[in-house]
């Protein structure tokens, strides 16, 4: 932790090695006199960082010279020195377990973003206080705002688990706040949970009061005069089956729980809703659901014999299960809403195995059908017709199989998809054009398209599982089998169907009823759909100004004109009943699955979320504060995953969506491509692996079924392998090249394969086999290949979706032959992502779903390292190689950084050592910035770095005094700290160094804290700015210098211009 120094009885000392005075310019020290470092890393060329610019939705392809052999590859930048050994006979003996107590000391900072929010699943109103909201994330924790959504600040994210299912407020006492963890969205993306927690406080403590093994929540209801009584609907696990699920009551106030409505392992509770007049009264809705292990985006059962709905009437004691006027085949997800003002009147939306069917209209014509299949050719491109149907409107035109597709209608044939693009224009019966290319000829084919009637017909779904709204009049009678909004007008003993509507039931499809006027009905989904006369008719207008996916809503029980939505993009309210709305962009809950950064030393980070596509934006700023969500840009859309950057031209930078939906684009000009193999058949998973050789820049290597290789920056992509994965639904989840040799490669797919191949993918040879302990193949979350042995690699499992929590963390030192596992004492809480420090082959970064650990040992011992970070899924790790700053891409926060220099120069001898000063990075002087004004509290900053140089050292015992102190090259004093008792306790401490000499004792407030430009607005008298060069610092214990170590500072690597006394950036970059 930083701490602020104080006039108190420590002493670290730092000697000036040499002030190059007027060097402002000077260029940055080659070379380092630290003992088996390397050479420092190599400052990229000045240039302005580019504007974000807008990229269009199907990018031209910049222009980019021919495809060619890789060439030599450029030598890549290395971090600052290290304290660690290189030589293979050094690790073992150089290897050593860090002290657990260590990883409290980190202090990570977050920069966001916010402005894409993210995944918030509820929100909740304290009803005696309409300004206090609790908005819960999917991943993310629990935030609380006291001043109507100026401020939040979260309140539950140190805890076990903070994927979140649901939130209640006792109505009788509001301090006391119930949670229920895991998420209860049965999405591919849904973290679990362990159990329920409760707050007697408004959320300043919890404790943790059971079910642990419920997995996700998807309801708590709160006795309104009792707050002892609680249920909790609970879910149970989604990748499998447990006996811990069903309806939970408790009445002492979560001390014990009884299970009063239970069907089977397989069949969950969903909703709980408690009669507004009767509180013994109750429904609840029994759903059965579960994925499968490759994850698909669908789950695999929606329906079971036990799902529907249930009624009590004496408090959850004796239940009857209701089926007048409801589907009677199976049922799915079903949610209710009671309607405040009158207790007879309930409803709910219904989700049936008959979704979709139903009568059609006579009238409407059906999709059209081309009646022939096409493929896609490798070698010399083009799309030919690979088979047609017997007597089907291609074949009855003339076309025959072998002909090359030109055309069809007014659409280039460039990709086979460009046919199935143009077929969703068209209906049955409409006339059309195919140019075709017969041998050397050109033909144009007239025909009209048939009718496709594929085996089941689901007329009025609305895609992704959903159904169509306001359709229960083409329906015809029995449409009420098909499900969608019921009504009932006796407190839940029959009902009524109002409306088709049901949209993608799995992962919406809640339902709200406004508390004062019963004819106001929300249905939230992909859209937000509203209805002003009772759910006869649904619009979905009510939110076109906000982000998409529903999740939550809040109606003002005293104006039903106020409203809260929370969204796959955060929060947002509304004050005159849904049509206009503001987005409450204060949450740094981004869901990221992965995160690039560029080798300039003010950094950019890139990285993928879930459902807000690809965004980019600066580390830190020099004006201050740290990154608003002005400083931030888009350039990608769907959902987000793998990013990637042109080491040759950091303003070049590689993303993908879903699917294996790849793309560059050059963010100075706007320019871009889209990146795919030709040809059909392949396979691509939801986060599809990609990268950039190390070795070269310019060759792009992807992976799906097949692996694949571009020479020109993913243009002309080839396969390199066959089939790699197990199974016919398998793809790559994991890719990894060596830094040591260009040749070998790894791949992992979601169904456990495991290939590697030393000769750039002549062959490839299945590892996957020889891995230990497994009861059977799981899915491979990350590869990592050493920098500093050949055959050394690293692997990671992610068991979850085979409904295995173990942690799977393995080693190979001999290219696969034989694995060893590591970190078997950890917690089961799932791997997500493993990578090898930059510079010390003996330290190691772990992600896993609940926290972050490393060791310096090579995996033989670990400590956490989260310090003051959330106990949020870490999804991926990068190091820049400048700083050596670690970034944590997390699946709810957003990202977070942290100065990593004590676990990374973790050594033996350092740690055997009684007092220790680490090596720091490179400090810099940040030219200042005039950055932008923004006035108020309703907007979130970024926490930039302490300005100056971060120094860290640890004490093996406490002492009663020490010193620290900084001398120029002549031995002048240039500045002097005394430390107090806390920063003499035994452990590891950090500290600032704000670059300012000072005449005298130190001054008594540490001017590093806060922005990068910040300090130079408190200058204390008689303090000046060093200037770039070499310095010592030293550790004295009593009178005896015990530690020391070299400390580099560098100026500010971007042009600037002199205004006045200061210096200010030419870069639009701040």
């Amino acid at each position: 932790m930083l701490r602020t120094p104080t006039r108190a009885s420590s002493f670290l000392v730092l000697i000036g090695l040499g002030l190059a005075a007027g060097l402002r310019g000077a260029q940055e020290p080659s070379g380092s006199a630290a003992s088996g470092s390397a050479p420092a890393a190599q400052e990229p060329a000045a240039q302005e960082p580019a504007p974000p610019q807008p990229t269009p939705q199907e990018p031209m392809p910049a222009a980019m010279p021919a495809a060619q052999e890789p060439a030599p590859a450029a030598q890549e930048p290395t971090a600052p020195p290290a304290e660690a050994p290189k030589a293979e006979e050094e690790e073992k003996s150089s290897a050593s377990p860090i002290p657990a107590s260590w990883g409290s000391a980190l202090d990570w900072r977050s920069i966001g973003p916010v402005n894409q929010g993210g995944r918030t699943v509820d929100v909740e109103v304290d009803p005696s206080d309409r300004h206090v909201w609790y908005v819960a994330s999917a991943s993310g924790g629990l935030w609380k705002t006291e001043n109507g959504g100026t401020t939040f600040a979260p309140i539950f994210e140190k805890e076990s688990a903070i994927s979140i299912g649901d939130v209640a407020i006792a109505p009788s006492d509001s301090k006391q706040i119930w949670v229920g963890t895991g998420e209860a969205n049965v999405r591919n993306s849904a973290s679990f949970g362990d159990g329920v927690w409760k707050s007697i406080d408004a959320g300043k403590t919890w404790k943790h009061m059971g079910l642990p093994e419920s997995r996700h929540i998807g309801r708590i209801v709160v006795h309104p005069k009792n707050p002892a009584v609680v249920y909790v609907a609970a879910l149970g696990r989604l990748w499998g089956t447990n006996p811990e699920r069903g309806l939970y009551k408790t009445t002492d106030g979560g001390a014990s729980w009884n299970l009063v409505l239970s069907v089977d392992e397989k069949t969950g509770c969903n909703d709980v809703v408690l009669s507004p007049e009767n509180p013994e009264l109750l429904l609840a809705s029994m759903y059965e659901r579960q994925r499968d292990a490759t994850d698909d985006n669908d789950p695999i059962k929606r329906f079971g014999p036990g799902a529907g709905i249930y009624r009590s009437k004496d408090g959850g004691a004796t239940w009857e299960r209701i089926a007048k006027g409801l589907p009677t085949v199976q049922l799915g997800c079903i949610t209710f809403d009671w309607y405040e003002k009158d207790p007879k009147i309930v409803f709910a939306i219904v989700e049936s195995e008959r979704w979709g069917m139903g009568k059609e209209d006579p009238e409407e014509k059906k999709p059209a059908k081309l009646g022939l299949e096409a493929e896609e050719k490798e070698e010399g491109g083009g799309v030919f017709v690979k088979s047609l149907e017997e007597n089907g409107p291609a074949a009855n035109a003339g076309v025959k199989v072998g002909d090359k597709l030109l055309k069809l209608g007014e659409r280039e044939i460039e990709r086979a998809r460009d046919v199935q693009r143009e077929l969703r224009r068209r209906k049955e019966g409409d006339e059309t054009k195919l140019e075709i290319l017969r041998g050397e000829e050109k033909v144009a084919i007239a025909l009209s398209y048939g009718a496709d009637e594929p085996k089941e017909r689901r007329p009025h779904s609305s895609g992704l599982g959903g159904q169509n709204p306001n359709a229960q009049e083409k329906q015809g009678d029995d449409g009420f089998e098909t499900g969608g909004v019921f009504r009932s007008d006796d407190g839940g003993q029959s009902w009524t169907r109002v409306n088709s509507l049901n949209p993608r039931p799995y992962y919406f499809s809640q339902i709200r009823v406004d508390p004062s006027d019963a004819q106001h009905v929300f249905v939230l989904g992909t859209q937000l759909h509203g209805s002003s006369d009772g759910g006869k008719t649904f619009g979905s207008d009510s939110g076109n100004s906000i982000h998409l996916d529903h999740h939550a809503m809040w109606i003002d029980p005293a104006d039903g004109r106020h409203m809260l939505v929370g969204n796959d993009g955060g929060i947002y309210e509304s004050h005159d009943r849904a049509r206009t709305w503001r987005m409450r962009a204060q949450l740094p809950i981004g869901q990221f699955y992965h995160v690039a950064l560029d080798p300039r030393r003010d950094y950019r980070a890139y990285g993928g979320l879930q459902d807000n596509g690809t965004w980019g934006g600066p580390t830190m700023l020099r004006s201050g504060g740290g990154p608003t969500l002005h400083d931030w840009f888009q350039f990608g859309g769907g959902d987000g995953f793998v990013c990637a950057v042109d080491p040759e031209d950091p303003d070049i930078v590689y993303y993908e969506s879903q699917n294996g939906g790849m793309g560059r684009t050059n963010l100075r000009t706007g320019e871009g491509a889209s990146i795919r193999p030709r040809g059909e058949g392949h396979r691509f998973n939801w986060k599809t692996p990609f990268l950039l050789s190390s070795h070269n820049g310019r060759i792009f290597y992807c992976a799906g079924n097949k692996v694949f290789r571009s020479l020109n920056r993913g243009a002309n992509l080839k396969a390199i392998s066959s089939e790699i994965t197990l199974t016919d639904k398998g793809s790559a989840t994991a890719l990894a090249e060596s830094p040591r040799d260009s040749d070998v490669l790894y791949v992992g797919t979601d169904d456990g394969a495991v290939k590697m191949t030393k000769n750039g993918g002549t062959e490839w040879i299945d590892v996957g086999a020889n891995l230990p302990e497994l009861s059977a193949p799981r899915w491979v979350s990350s590869i990592e290949c050493s920098r500093s042995k050949d055959g050394r690699a690293y692997l990671t499992l992610d068991g979850h979706r085979s409904d295995d929590l173990a942690l799977y963390v393995f080693v190979t030192e001999d290219f696969g032959k034989k694995w060893k596992r590591l970190a078997k004492d950890l917690p089961d809480r799932c791997a997500r992502v493993i990578r090898e420090d930059r510079e010390n082959p003996n330290v190691l970064y772990l992600g896993t779903e609940f926290g972050l650990w490393a060791s310096a040992d090579r995996g033989q011992s670990w400590i956490s390292i989260k310090g003051n970070m959330p106990s949020v899924a870490v999804h991926e790790l990068a190091q820049h190689p400048l700083s050596g700053e670690l970034v944590a891409a997390t699946h709810g926060r957003s990202l977070w950084i942290v100065d990593i220099t004590p676990i990374r120069q973790a050594a033996k001898k350092t740690l055997e050592a009684q007092a220790h000063l680490f090596t720091p990075a490179p400090a810099v002087l940040w030219a200042r910035s005039y950055g932008r004004r923004l006035s108020g509290d309703a907007y979130f900053s970024g926490e930039n770095p302490s300005r100056g140089a971060l120094l860290s050292y640890a004490l093996a015992e406490p002492v009663e005094k020490a010193e620290l102190e900084i001398r120029d090259l002549s031995g002048a004093k240039l500045r002097s700290y005394k430390l107090d008792k806390d920063e003499s306790a035994a452990g590891l401490h950090r500290r600032s160094w704000d670059l300012r000499a000072s005449s005298g004792e130190e001054e008594g407030e540490n001017a590093a804290e806060g922005g990068a430009g910040e300090g130079r607005r408190r200058r204390a008298r008689g303090m000046r700015e060093v200037e770039p060069g070499r310095y010592r610092a030293v550790l004295i214990v009593g009178e005896k210098e015990v530690s020391s170590t070299e400390l580099l500072v560098v100026p500010d690597p971007r042009p600037t211009v002199e205004v006045g006394a200061g210096f200010v950036p030419t870069s639009p970059i701040r």
